[in-house]
């Protein structure tokens, strides 16, 4: 049996490829009776329209970049798989294809992934910050836009965040809340405007309680587990053990749990951890970690609904996800409770 195209439909219909491709689309511009009579001949043929047919009546390529900095997997990276997963259930909904490429973390020029300089795609994402060079030669190209999980310093382009430094409030406050006065920070100077959400939050609390910041206890050298770890062991080596230790990402936490029980050290008896993120691994733990959850499901598809809009000419505002939700498991000791 021929495979039916658009033009078939619409010489059935007796109307202009253009209206059938209106009524496939949903938009407007087609009157309701002559709508009826092409959805019913649709639904009499079983006529799916192919990508092919689509691009070229729409003038649309119906892909979206995923661009990730070179060296980073989006599926090695828990937060960011989570966001991913996200990204391809919602894209599926607008009937859209995602190209996953990456640009150099560093070089001379701006070298864009071949997607964009083929014009094969209608719009691109970006998965962390991104160079400000790289995203104003994407405005220049007239290209829609969406960075996910940036941090403040990438406006005025549009952007799914989260608020670290609220974030690490709420962490914070509830160590504070379980007596903890001896706190130590692990966190990451890697992203500056990451760093300084987490640290503004982490020095607040402090503050507001009178308690003192110790520098022996402020290690901001993680960039993984394994570095996270070895921020734990200098932690140790300062001369005086905190009760608590608080890590900007659930990922530093697990290593510096592991690196505490290395050391000898019992969980939470002897020092307790909180992170932030509520990636998967954190439930599985020994013992599961208590973290701010920060919806990365959320994030992944008011991407995709937002790229939808501005590949349609829609200008939608930047969302900041809820960063506040407080996932209490069983790696924190109430101290009160011990004496």
């Amino acid at each position: 049996m021929q495979t039916l195209t658009i033009k078939d439909i619409a010489r059935m219909a007796g109307v202009s490829p253009t209206v059938v491709s209106f009524v496939i689309n949903n938009r407007k511009g087609v009157s309701p009776d002559t709508r009826g009579k092409v959805l019913r001949i649709i639904e009499q043929t079983g006529f799916t329209p192919s990508i092919s047919s689509r691009r070229l009546i729409m003038k649309k390529s119906f892909n979206i970049g995923i661009i990730i900095e070179k060296g980073f997997s989006p599926f090695t990276n828990l937060f960011h798989f989570e966001i991913a997963q996200s990204l391809l259930e919602r894209s599926r909904n607008y009937g859209y294809n995602l190209i996953f490429t990456d640009i150099p973390k560093t070089g001379p020029g701006i070298q864009l992934p071949g997607i964009i300089e083929n014009k094969d795609t209608d719009g691109v994402i970006f998965l962390q910050d991104t160079p400000y060079l790289i995203l104003q030669e994407i405005e220049n190209r007239a290209i829609p836009c969406v960075v996910i999980d940036a941090h403040p310093g990438s406006e005025p382009y549009l952007m799914v965040k989260a608020d670290y430094e609220q974030a690490a409030v709420v962490a914070m406050e509830y160590l504070v809340g379980q007596n903890h006065q001896d706190i130590a920070l692990i966190t990451s100077t890697y992203v500056p405007n990451f760093y300084t959400q987490i640290f503004s939050g982490y020095r607040r609390v402090l503050a507001q309680n009178g308690l003192a910041i110790q520098s022996g206890w402020i290690q901001t050298d993680a960039t993984d587990e394994r570095t996270a770890g070895a921020c734990f062991d200098r932690i140790v080596q300062s001369g005086r053990l905190p009760t608590a230790v608080f890590c900007a990402t659930d990922l530093f936490a697990v290593g510096a749990m592991q690196a505490a029980k290395a050391h000898g050290l019992k969980i939470p008896g002897d020092i307790s951890f909180v992170g932030i993120d509520d990636i998967i691994l954190s439930q599985y733990v020994e013992p599961a970690l208590t973290t701010v959850r920060i919806d990365k499901t959320q994030m992944g598809g008011i991407a995709i609904d937002m790229i939808i809009q501005a590949i349609s000419g829609i200008r939608p505002e930047s969302v900041t996800v809820r960063s506040d939700q407080l996932i209490v498991r069983q790696s924190v000791l109430n101290r009160k409770e011990t004496v």
